[in-house]
């Protein structure tokens, strides 16, 4: 049996990243970074599914979709091929909101919608921070909320709940009145500018739109149907959008504020829209 510390530098020699073995040495131990970091020289727990995880790494397979884990905002999340692996922009996209949330609003019992939810994360990472608000988390695939449902169990969280429907519509049917939305839509127009991992193994339905602001254009046109008196739309925007998404704002949104925002990147990738029903 090896040890970990085998295994780190053994596979680093085929080009992996520290990062990709310590997630797979992580998950083969059943240790947190911490343990592991206290137990390189021990031998590992599970070799075998250590050596084919490295395996299916290497022959392209994501590592997030070998463990069905990924790390969002510093909290695990079951992820299968029915969704999107998380980003570290999205993350940035929560904190930032959360941020607005926090001036906009000084109550605390807050309705919150999650569209296009794929896996969840960023309406359950929104339910951990405003742990007296409810969100609810929405997707027009049934196999997405099937992953966003896990999600919620594995969190325990009771503020959470999650409804099908394409964009707007489930809130829209049942009259339902929010105070935030929160999306992150497919934007991507052309299928050629995405590398070829991700078209390979990531759903395109959560990554294609043609035009790219189809879907923001279904939420600006009805938001005033389910929003509140006082009111936030935050998006996460692909980076070439800010110009047309511009246009769509001052067609849709009169009277609202709204501003752009860039990335840890300097890429514009969110747009915030606030405003007050008159």
């Amino acid at each position: 049996m090896s040890t970990n510390r085998e295994l780190l530098f053994k596979y680093k020699k085929e080009g992996i990243s520290d990062a990709v073995i310590y997630f797979a040495l992580e998950e083969c131990n059943g240790y947190d970074h911490l343990l592991l970091s206290q137990n390189l020289d021990s031998e590992i727990k599970d070799e075998n599914r250590f050596v084919n995880a490295m395996s299916r790494y290497l022959n392209g397979e994501m590592i997030e979709y070998i463990f069905n884990k990924a790390y969002f905002l510093a909290k695990p999340f079951y992820v299968d091929k029915n969704v999107l692996i998380p980003r570290q922009e999205t993350e940035q996209l929560v904190l930032n909101t959360a941020k607005l949330i926090k001036d906009i609003f000084n109550k605390d019992n807050l309705e919150i919608i999650d569209v296009c939810t794929g896996s969840g994360c960023i309406g359950i990472s929104l339910a951990h921070i405003f742990k007296d608000s409810s969100i609810t988390l929405s997707d027009i695939s049934e196999e997405a909320l099937d992953v966003a449902n896990k999600n919620i169990e594995n969190h325990q969280l009771t503020n959470v709940t999650a409804v099908q429907g394409d964009m707007l519509e489930p809130f829209i049917n049942n009259e339902f009145k929010v105070d935030v939305i929160i999306c992150n839509p497919p934007y991507i127009e052309n299928e050629k500018t995405i590398d070829e991992k991700t078209w390979k193994q990531e759903p395109h339905l959560a990554l294609l739109a043609k035009p790219g602001t189809m879907y923001y254009e279904k939420v600006l046109k009805d938001y005033l149907k389910v929003v509140n008196d006082t009111y936030i739309l935050a998006f996460e925007i692909g980076e070439d959008l800010e110009e047309p998404l511009t246009k769509l704002v001052n067609k849709y949104c009169k009277g609202c504020s709204f501003y752009f925002e860039k990335d840890m990147y300097d890429r514009v990738r969110f747009l915030f829209i606030t405003g007050k029903k008159e």
